[in-house]
């Protein structure tokens, strides 16, 4: 098993490579510029980064964006525009736990 450093060189070069990749996939605040983004997520471990890569990577494979997950978890509950709205607010993590309650609840 390698460690988070020796995997983000070998599949992004540097940790700046693997930042420049997920900054699009990522929601920044609306009072922070990119560069005060980048230098936040340069802050943040490899190890963190490289969840947050696998989990945009996971929700763009199995849903295409994260906009379509929100629209299934919708759907799926029977919810409305207020719902879709709040969910929307919502992190991608926590989009992606109520999506698989949902799954599980529907398979019962």
């Amino acid at each position: 098993m390698s460690s988070p450093l020796h995997t983000v060189k070998k599949d992004f070069g540097s940790k700046e490579g693997l930042v420049d990749q997920l900054m699009p996939l990522l929601d920044r605040g609306a009072d922070e510029s990119e560069e005060e983004f980048k230098d936040r997520l340069l802050r943040v471990s490899n190890r963190k980064l490289l969840r947050l890569w696998a989990r945009e990577q996971d929700v763009r494979a199995r849903f295409g964006s994260r906009e379509a997950l929100v629209d299934q978890i919708v759907e799926m509950s029977g919810g409305d525009a207020d719902n879709r709205r709040v969910l929307l607010e919502k992190g991608t993590g926590q989009l992606l736990s109520i999506h698989w309650g949902h799954s599980r609840a529907a398979r019962r």
